[in-house]
């Protein structure tokens, strides 16, 4: 089953986003399913500094990021 990466980091008010603060492992059989799996993570349990969220694949392909605000 294919390996999908959720990564949170802090983004300035720059636009300037740091290292990753986190970094949760998401096995999905599709991109689709890994998107849904990742907005379905309790980001309460995170590191609050974290302010952008982005989801890739095994081989670095960008497949969904958000910044946090648009979701709380």
């Amino acid at each position: 089953m294919p390996v999908f990466v959720l990564r949170g980091a802090h983004r300035t008010a720059d636009g300037q986003i740091g290292p990753p603060l986190f970094e949760e492992t998401i096995t999905a059989d599709h991109p689709n399913e890994a998107v849904r799996l990742a907005n379905a993570q309790d980001l309460s349990t995170k590191d609050e500094r974290a302010n952008a969220l982005w989801l890739v694949d095994a081989q670095g392909v960008l497949h969904w990021s958000l910044r946090r605000a648009d979701r709380d």
